[in-house]
């Protein structure tokens, strides 16, 4: 399965209005607003030298990344115009030996800071330049422009230059679930180019990922270990483990493919919260009713493996994870403004703007750059990788929101409704010739009606609904909106989390003669099963209950508001 290659996609309702206000208040004018993006690595070799983050040098990376996607989804040409001058700059900064980074010459790839180059393993200077390397391949497959993919072979001939054949491994260099990442954008090289000595140099990364302090993932897959009983159960690890999707790609070899998904899998069953979020105190703990923080970095990680194998797999559990992660987790981290992101979502506490909570980040001329602002773009952006899919013939409808396209196959679709405060979905299809269309019955839609002309349909959920399309074709699908409870453990025993449809709802401070937090009254199950949500004049999606007003997980909290998205609950 491959990501549909969309004509003149528009996103619309609160996800498109979200993608431009990103777009118009956070990625155009970022350059301007913190210079420090790319002056670092211009000054690099300059005294005195700049105070870096260990990961200092992956903003300019995961800039482009998540511009690259949002790009996807709204076609903005000022973006577009934007982001190619950024990139333009951002080519200037690469040595003429291929180094990317913003550490002096004597530090370059070592793991010392500018300042004390005879203590190494402290930076993740290969995690940076993976992100660079990254952010220029998706340009460079969207513009065709030679510049960009010479650009990425050149930083990949510095790391054939300098590690294994003789000379030090990459996991010498420490920090190896961050430095071992550049295993992922090998393998897209060795798919794009088909020249061995990328896949080589993925094949001894992987052998580095065999020792016990890089992981060894791997083997701990094969021997069916939950993820987060792994030597190095963190976040940054997800990037390693979409390379090792890729290598499966890359050579159809199937213990690729089981490894990384019998560690996806794995952090599915344990480790995912509430909200679709990945990740407790920036690691997987083995539950997800811990208390802890929530990390945006975690969540896009975790969900870019999720695309990948679905890609892989077609597995529609995979986009139903991936539609309530959007819907709550990602779309919940940012602010509607789409000027500030959160680094911590929590199940119930606060939305903080990442550059308050994380403020240590904060440097002179970066005043609003951290891991997860640099990076949060990517994760609203990333839909595009799965709304719509293609194989065999077959174009897969995933998403239901507003949003209309075109396939390069000449295959129109537009989707009407209000989803997802509402199940009536409208899709109209058209095509100049007959075309296989397959339409993602979501797990939790557990009672379906499709209908076409005179005829309807119930099909199972957790499926695909399969047609032969017409040369125009209207359908119209009614989803199970019924109430849907998660019970939870340990720090929430004796609680519910409340959903219809995707959304998960929960109540926050700012509603009006509303309660105190400390003072819920219990939720009668059996009321709520008569319940169904309903859109106000601002967007909000709303659930009125006869002791208080709960909400959509985006819109809980954007006023500062505490919240909670846990509930004592009665039956009766």
């Amino acid at each position: 399965m491959k990501t549909a290659s969309l004509l003149s996609p528009e996103f619309g309702g609160a996800v498109g209005k979200l993608a431009d206000n990103i777009t118009n208040n956070w990625l155009i004018g970022l350059r301007e607003s913190n210079p420090a993006i790319l002056d670092m690595f211009h000054d690099r070799d300059k005294k005195p030298y700049r105070d870096m983050l260990p990961w200092s040098g992956e903003f300019a990376g995961k800039y482009i990344t998540g511009a690259y996607y949002i790009y996807q989804m709204n076609r903005n040409e000022n973006l577009r115009a934007y982001i190619l001058n950024f990139i333009n700059e951002l080519l200037t900064c690469i040595d003429s030996d291929g180094y990317a980074g913003c550490y002096r010459k004597e530090c370059r790839m070592t793991g010392a800071f500018s300042q004390s180059p005879e203590k190494t393993g402290e930076t993740w200077d290969a995690w940076a330049h993976y992100h660079t390397m990254f952010g220029l391949f998706l340009w460079y497959k969207e513009t065709n422009d030679k510049r960009l993919f010479d650009a990425v072979k050149k930083i990949a001939d510095f790391f054939l230059t300098h590690f294994y054949d003789g000379k030090k491994r990459l996991a010498e260099i420490g920090s190896t679930e961050m430095n071992l990442a550049p295993i992922h954008i090998f393998a897209l090289l060795y798919q794009e180019t088909k020249n061995e000595k990328y896949l080589a140099f993925s094949r001894e990364i992987e052998k580095d990922l065999s020792l016990p302090e890089a992981g060894n993932y791997m083997e701990y897959a094969r021997n069916g270990t939950p993820f987060y009983q792994c030597p190095k159960p963190r976040w940054e690890s997800m990037h390693i483990i979409m390379g090792i999707a890729e290598m499966y790609r890359a050579t159809g070899e199937e213990k690729y493919k089981t490894s990384a998904e019998q560690i996806f899998r794995s952090i599915l069953q344990t480790d995912i919260h509430n909200t679709g979020a990945f990740s407790t105190d920036e690691q997987a703990v083995g539950t997800p009713f811990k208390k802890g923080n929530i990390e945006l970095c975690c969540v896009i990680a975790y969900n870019a493996l999720a695309c990948s194998l679905f890609r892989i797999t077609g597995d529609p559990a995979i986009a139903d994870f991936l539609e309530l992660s959007f819907y709550n987790a990602v779309m919940g981290s940012f602010s509607p403004s789409g000027r500030w992101s959160t680094y911590n979502t929590p199940m119930e506490g606060e939305k903080d703007a990442n550059h308050h909570s994380i403020w240590f980040q904060c440097r002179p001329g970066s005043p609003e750059l951290n891991c997860c602002s640099a990076n949060a773009a990517r994760g609203i952006g990333m839909l595009t990788e799965w709304a719509v899919t293609e194989q065999d013939e077959t174009v897969y409808l995933n998403y239901f929101g507003p949003f209309s396209c075109q396939t390069t196959n000449g295959l129109t679709m537009i989707v009407t409704g209000d989803y997802p405060a509402s199940g009536e979905v409208t899709v109209l299809l058209r095509s100049k010739k007959p075309q296989k269309v397959a339409i993602r019955i979501p797990a939790w839609s557990k009672n379906t009606v499709i209908t076409i002309g005179k005829k309807s349909f119930s099909p199972p959920a957790g499926t695909y609904f399969l047609l032969e399309q017409l040369p125009e074709e209207k359908i119209q699908i009614r989803f199970d909106f019924s109430l849907r409870t998660l019970k939870g453990e340990e720090d929430f025993a004796g609680k519910h989390s409340l959903y219809y449809g995707p959304i998960l709802y929960g109540y926050d401070l700012s509603e009006k003669n509303g309660p105190a937090l400390d003072a819920l009254p219990e939720l009668s199950l059996s009321e709520m099963e008569n319940l169904r949500p309903k859109r106000r004049e601002n967007g909000k999606i709303v659930l009125e209950t006869k002791d208080m007003t709960l909400c959509d997980f985006y819109r809980l909290g954007t006023t500062g508001s505490a919240y909670t998205t846990w509930f004592s609950c009665r039956e009766k």
